[in-house]
C-alpha cells in the first residue's frame, strides 16, 4: 500500500524532481532543506501555531521525499547521504516531537505531554529495528506506522486543529505512541519468524 502511494507521490513530483536534477541540486542539500522547514515547524508546534506547524511538516516531508528521488535520477546516490539522510531524519522528529511536547505542557496536558515521549521512542524504534534488521541482512518494511505515515499524521493532526480543535493532534500524538511502538514490536517478530524459517 505505502509503495504504491510513494510511486503515486513520485510521479506527480516527477516534473519537479527533473528541475532540481537539472539545475544540480544535490541530495545533501535538500536534506537539510527538509532539516530547517522541521526545526521551523517544530517552533510553530512550541507557540501553539499548529495549522502552520502541519503544513510545514508537510512542506519537509516532500523535501525529504525529493532527495531521494533526486539522488537516484541523478545517480548522486553515496552512503554519506543515506547516513547523513538518516541522521536527519531523526533529528527532524526528536525536534517536532520536542516542539509538540512543549505545546501540551504549556496547555497543563500532562496525559497527552507523557504520551508524546511515548510517541518518540515508538518512532525512534522503529527506525532503529529496520536499521538493526537489514544490518543483519534481512529486508524489513513491514508495519504501518512508519516515517511517511507519521510525518502525514503529524501534518494533518496539526492542519485540522483549527476545524476540531485540540483533539486533533492528541488523538495523532496518541495514535502514534501505541502504533509506533506495536510496529517496532511486529517487525522484531517478523525478524524472529525470518530467523525461525
Amino acid at each position: 500500500m505505502i509503495e504504491k502511494v510513494k510511486d503515486d507521490v513520485a510521479e506527480i513530483l516527477a516534473p519537479s524532481t527533473e528541475y532540481l536534477v537539472e539545475k544540480r541540486f544535490t541530495p545533501d542539500l535538500l536534506t537539510m532543506i527538509g532539516f530547517v522547514f522541521n526545526i521551523g515547524a517544530a517552533v510553530l508546534f512550541g507557540f501553539g501555531l499548529y495549522m502552520w506547524a502541519g503544513l510545514t511538516v508537510l512542506v519537509a516531508g516532500i523535501f525529504d521525499f525529493l532527495d531521494g528521488q533526486v539522488a537516484r535520477k541523478g545517480k548522486t546516490e553515496s552512503k554519506f547521504g543515506a547516513l547523513l539522510d538518516s541522521t536527519v531524519d531523526r533529528y527532524s522528529e526528536i525536534f517536532i516531537w520536542f516542539g509538540i511536547a512543549i505545546s501540551f505542557i504549556r496547555a497543563d496536558d500532562l496525559w497527552t505531554s507523557s504520551a508524546v515521549f511515548f510517541a518518540l521512542a515508538g518512532s525512534l524504534m522503529v527506525s532503529y529495528v529496520r536499521a538493526r534488521i537489514e544490518g543483519l541482512g534481512a529486508e524489513c518494511k513491514v508495519g504501518f506506522m512508519q516515517r511517511p505515515e507519521r510525518v502525514i499524521a503529524i501534518g494533518a493532526g496539526g492542519v485540522i486543529v483549527p476545524l476540531i480543535g485540540d483533539i486533533g493532534l492528541i488523538v495523532v500524538v496518541w495514535a502514534i505512541a501505541l502504533l509506533g511502538n506495536f510496529t517496532a514490536m511486529e517487525r522484531v517478530i517478523h525478524f524472529r519468524k525470518l530467523t525461525k524459517s
